[in-house]
Parts: structure tokens; sequence; C-alpha cells
């Protein structure tokens, strides 16, 4: 399940406009740094500007890159950390209830939230909602 989150969360920050912007900065950087190459390659730059050049390039390339890594490192919304407590509540707790337990609910569930007559959801601590139909019995 942790596995699972993770991937869709990585998949959802490659597609924000920060990771976008990241990804073209990168791409411009990597470009300039390609026709700088060229440039020296075919002796129409000074060496001393060439390395004066590519040193900046190199370390805003880095920079962008740090940076990239550190949004992309950022967990805003801890569903998965919390999906990993919940697991270790559930892994503590009894193989078995015979009755219930409020404390262990207590501990699982963060709201319910009543959509009709007929169905409730139950909102877990990460942020997962499950939802259940209820049965009536005809009297």
């Amino acid at each position: 399940m942790t596995t699972s989150l993770q991937a869709i969360r990585n998949r959802r920050m490659l597609w924000s406009l920060d990771v976008i912007e990241l990804n073209k900065q990168i791409s411009d950087l990597t470009s300039q740094n390609q026709m700088l190459a060229t440039l020296k390659q075919q002796g129409l730059i000074d060496p001393d500007i060439f390395i004066s050049q590519n040193n900046e390039l190199t370390e805003q390339l880095r920079a962008v890159k740090l940076k990239k890594e550190r949004l992309l490192a950022v967990d805003g919304d801890s569903t998965i950390a919390q999906t990993r407590e919940l697991m270790e509540i559930l892994n503590d707790g009894p193989d078995f209830l015979d009755s219930f337990d409020a404390e262990l609910f207590g501990e699982l569930v963060e709201t319910i939230i009543v959509e009709s007559n007929e169905r409730i959801r139950f909102r877990l601590k990460n942020g997962l909602e499950l939802a259940e139909t209820i049965e009536r019995t005809v009297r």
C-alpha cells in the first residue's frame, strides 16, 4: 500500500507546474552547456572563457537539480507516513476482534461521514476513505 501511495505521489508531482518549470530550466541549461562545448570544439571560444562559462552553467544546473530533488522529496500531505503508522497500529493490535474496540477505532478513524440513509464513509487518519453500505432490516 505504501509503495502504491509513493508511486501515485511521484506521478502527481511530476506533472506539477513547479516540476515542469524546473525540468525546462534543466533542459535549457543542458542545451547551453552543449552549445558551449560545440563552440570550444570548433575553436570559436577562448579556453578561459569556456572554463568560466562551463563552471557557471554546471553550478546553475546543479542548483536546479537539487531544487527539483528537494521538491520531489517533500511529502506535504504526509499520507505515506500516516499510512505506515496505521499499519503499525494494526500489526500491533489483536489478530481477531470479537467485540468493538473503541480505543483501536479511535486510533484508526478520523471521522465518519454520513452520505445518506444507506451509505456512510469512514475517513482514516491517513486520509483514505472507506465507503460502506448500511443494510437495514425490514420489520
